[in-house]
């Protein structure tokens, strides 16, 4: 009984030794950067040729809407005075020149007298100017004095438009009274104006009004993705609100990188916007890219020191060299190549941390 129990356990131990997996041989590093892959590990690494991918070239990026340019208009006092009335309340819907807030501003009543006052002082120079080239032409009145009332008249003028161009702030009306309308149609979205208090020329708004109809949607784009974007790509953006995504195109690409989050803003004009869109909304926006680029699955691409992009392109049938890469951010499970490769060269596709012990994976 004890033989047959030594016998059996002496054909378990064999037939567990036949089944065992066998080991993958570490990589031979031949220099920095360059290693010799075991010929019994050579069945776990896959070798594909990088090619241009159209369909892959996209990028993503962290996304919100916003007011398009001239869509928001913020309304502040343009002479000291006092608010006296206030027509609108936060969310009414305005036309343009409907009346938001009357103010009293005593300099109101000075710049109108002004314009009264420069357009009687006009008309009296035209006049006199009339008469001295009439006297001039029958001879009576010399040139010096038809010259000077040329000058008067000419002076004149330019207190006029002077005057008018300072209540051009003030608007139509009269006495003291300032009424601020609106500049165009839209929704009131802010109201600081409150019957009783003092206002100042360049103090805070004192009505804020926006088409709510002319949104885009504004994309954070790292400075490393910003060659790949060009006015007129393709865009689809995701909001978590809303139930279908949006599309549209690149109508604009920022000038100047921000100083702390390294990102430009690209401007994206979307073809029908949904109804339940509104300004300050977040999401995600993926831009096609200008033109076909050469994009790698993500395991293709390590991580050297927690931020070095690398990959290994085959030299021969069982070496492999590491080349640094620039790559955009991952998007669906593929990551598209900046610079650091051409298209055809063999890179490592699957294994790639067989190659490299001490690298991470991309994601």
């Amino acid at each position: 009984m004890l033989l047959g129990l030594l016998a059996l356990s002496s054909a378990c131990s064999s037939a567990a030794a036949t089944t065992a997996p066998p080991e993958r041989p570490p990589p031979k590093t031949l220099k920095e950067g360059v290693v010799q892959l075991a010929e019994a590990s050579q069945a776990f690494v896959t070798v594909t040729p990088v090619q241009p991918d159209a369909g892959g070239a996209r990028l993503q990026a962290p996304a919100r809407v916003a007011f398009r340019d001239g869509a928001v208009s913020r309304l502040g006092a343009p002479l000291a005075g006092r608010v006296v009335g206030v027509h609108v309340r936060t969310g009414d819907v305005v036309k343009p020149g409907d009346p938001l807030v009357t103010l009293d501003c005593p300099e109101a009543a000075a710049a109108r007298t002004a314009v009264a006052t420069a357009t009687a002082a006009l008309r009296e120079a035209e006049s006199s100017f009339e008469r001295e080239r009439r006297m001039f032409d029958q001879g009576v009145s010399t040139e010096r004095e038809r010259l000077s009332a040329e000058t008067r008249l000419a002076e004149a003028r330019a207190e006029l438009a002077r005057a008018q161009a300072s209540v051009g702030f003030v608007g139509t009306g009269g006495g003291t009274t300032v009424v601020l309308r609106a500049p165009l149609a839209g929704t009131v979205l802010a109201r600081t104006a409150t019957e009783g208090v003092s206002v100042q020329p360049g103090g805070e708004p004192l009505v804020e009004v926006g088409d709510a109809s002319a949104l885009w949607v504004v994309a954070e784009v790292f400075e490393r993705d910003l060659p790949q974007v060009r006015e007129g790509t393709r865009a689809h953006v995701t909001l978590p609100s809303l139930h279908e995504p949006l599309t549209g195109q690149v109508v604009s690409v920022g000038a100047v990188v921000t100083s702390g989050s390294r990102t430009a803003p690209v401007r994206i004009a979307l073809d029908s916007p949904s109804k339940g869109l509104r300004p300050g909304m977040f999401g995600r926006a993926r831009i096609d890219a200008a033109e076909a680029s050469l994009t790698l699955p993500v395991e293709a691409v390590l991580l050297r020191n927690g931020k070095d992009s690398v990959v290994y392109v085959r030299q021969d049938a069982r070496t492999f060299v590491r080349r640094p890469v620039v790559v955009a951010t991952p998007v669906d499970g593929r990551v598209q190549v900046v610079s650091g490769l051409s298209a055809g060269e063999p890179v490592v596709t699957r294994g790639a941390l067989l190659l490299d012990g001490a690298a991470d994976q991309l994601l």
